[in-house]
């Protein structure tokens, strides 16, 4: 499934960009802006900005916001509601973004997968009597070692 929305650019004057997801921002009811240091990356990070937000709302069973025409959306309802008053910025431009939800959702989705482990007898009993949530603390410990390592 792919899904498309109209995104704001804006090029700053001290370097990189600023981007902004108006529909996301107003459908969702949160922050939908991002950066990146170059042009390339401000587009994939507009990309996971959009595969993030709308993975989350298709996991909490939300509908998907509709996406505009991009002559809807504009820079000035931005700029008012953003309210800043000398904005630095050396250009700004629209485009669409298209995601892939699919291949982000394989790749990042939270789907749970059931794995079996074994662990002594005696730190089972104990975990328990702790109430310690046990997918939680292999969840956490796995991320611990993941981002140890890269």
């Amino acid at each position: 499934m792919k899904v498309i929305y109209p995104v704001l650019f804006y090029e700053e004057k001290e370097g990189g960009y600023s981007v902004f997801v108006p529909d996301l921002e107003r459908e969702l009811n949160t922050s939908a802006s991002t950066c990146g240091n170059t042009l390339e990356e401000a587009m994939e990070m507009a990309e996971d900005l959009i595969a993030g937000l709308v993975l989350d709302a298709m996991e909490e069973e939300n509908k998907i916001p509709k996406s505009s025409k991009i002559e809807e959306v504009s820079f000035e309802e931005l700029e008012q509601k953003l309210d800043i008053k000398d904005w630095g910025y050396i250009s700004k431009f629209k485009t669409y973004i298209v995601v892939d939800i699919s291949a982000f959702a394989e790749k990042w989705g939270k789907e749970l997968v059931k794995k079996t482990v074994n662990i002594p007898k005696w730190i089972n009993a104990k975990a328990e009597s702790l109430k310690i949530n046990f997918s939680k603390t292999l969840e956490e410990a796995l991320l611990k070692k993941i981002y140890k390592e890269e």
